[in-house]
């Protein structure tokens, strides 16, 4: 599409310098911004998520002091998890799952692969992303998988979305003791047994049980159509609660570096950081679908590991670390980098497909 602009405006300009009038020249090159203003507007609305988590991640991190009162309010960091969550589940139609039940093969690998390899995998490589990073990369690896993404992408790829959804399921209503399981072999003397305790308490009440609620209130006709029907709004509210738990992290990592006079986290820190992420990401996905084909399931239940076998939510990883002290940066980079992947993925996969349903 960007070449298709790019010509358009070059072909405009070269008639305006061929024909040399000046109104002409004025209308075209009018035209041209009008071009960019177009395409610029396109990318703000297709990319405006990424834009804002970045923006605001600045923003929370350099103008701490102000907003110290509003990130210590704990009812409001988890009213607006539990929100989110509810919003997040409410229009997933868990009900049309039903050969993903009668099957579990490819639900239960893709929930191994999500819970149990990428942690595993993870656990030799973060220290290798320094103190600062370390932790907050174990904390990604623990996360469960994505809410939404991984069910569009299984889609937009020829997957069985339905697998997909039963990950989502799957890993995140045993969140609230498979992630603090791992946050404490692999961080242990960082944390107490207090904060364990309190972690396996918050997510179970303002994660498993939203998610429960919004779909006990799908059980009620109507209630399920509006959801249904309303989706790409809830979706956006969804995302705007995200967006300020990001800045609410942000804000308190801003506290806690404000006194240290040398940076905690280097450049070849972050760089190892995605190295670690994109590294393991792109493995677990390529190894799910490798594994699954291996046992026989079929293109579509394939595709859907690979994608909710390998993602994570940013909302349950972001909540923990803010909640343990940790550093958001590798969740946020984990969630970008694997949307931006995960696209590139999905179009190959799509061209790829073979009619093998």
């Amino acid at each position: 599409m960007l070449e298709s602009y790019d010509s358009r405006a070059a072909s405009i300009l070269n008639q305006s310098s061929v024909v040399g009038s000046r109104d002409y020249n004025r209308s075209n090159r009018a035209a041209v911004t009008n071009i960019y203003i177009d395409l610029s507007m396109q990318f703000i609305q297709k990319h405006w998520f990424l834009a804002s988590l970045l923006l605001l991640m600045a923003m929370g991190f350099q103008f701490a002091n102000p907003f110290e009162t509003l990130a210590e309010i704990e009812w409001l960091k988890w009213s607006v998890v539990s929100a989110t969550m509810f919003l997040m589940a409410w229009p997933l139609e868990f009900g049309k799952l039903q050969q993903s039940l009668a099957r579990p093969t490819a639900p239960l690998l893709g929930a191994a692969f999500n819970l149990i390899l990428i942690p595993l995998l993870v656990w030799p490589l973060a220290a290798l992303a320094g103190a600062e990073l370390g932790p907050g990369i174990i904390i990604t690896a623990a996360t469960p998988s994505t809410l939404a993404s991984a069910a569009v992408l299984t889609r937009a790829a020829g997957g069985d979305d339905s697998v997909a959804v039963m990950v989502t399921i799957l890993t995140n209503a045993t969140c609230f003791f498979v992630m603090p399981f791992w946050i404490f072999l692999q961080t242990g003397d960082q944390i107490d047994s207090t904060q364990l305790v309190g972690t396996i308490y918050k997510l179970f009440f303002y994660v498993v049980v939203p998610i429960a609620l919004a779909q006990l209130t799908r059980r009620h006709r109507s209630s399920a159509a509006w959801a249904t029907q309303a989706k790409p709004l809830l979706s956006r509210l969804a995302l705007i609660g995200v967006l300020a738990m990001v800045f609410l992290g942000a804000v308190k990592m801003g506290l806690r570096f404000e006194n240290q006079t040398d940076s905690p986290i280097s450049i070849y820190d972050l760089l190892t950081t995605v190295v670690i992420l994109v590294s393991v990401h792109v493995t677990v996905f390529w190894l799910g679908i490798f594994t699954a084909k291996t046992i026989g399931l079929p293109r579509p239940k394939q595709i859907a590991i690979g994608f909710s076998g390998s993602q994570k939510t940013l909302m349950i990883g972001l909540s923990t670390a803010v909640n343990l002290g940790f550093n958001i940066i590798p969740i946020v980079m984990y969630h970008s980098l694997q949307l931006i992947v995960d696209a590139v993925f999905a179009e190959r996969l799509r061209e790829n497909e073979t009619p093998e349903r």
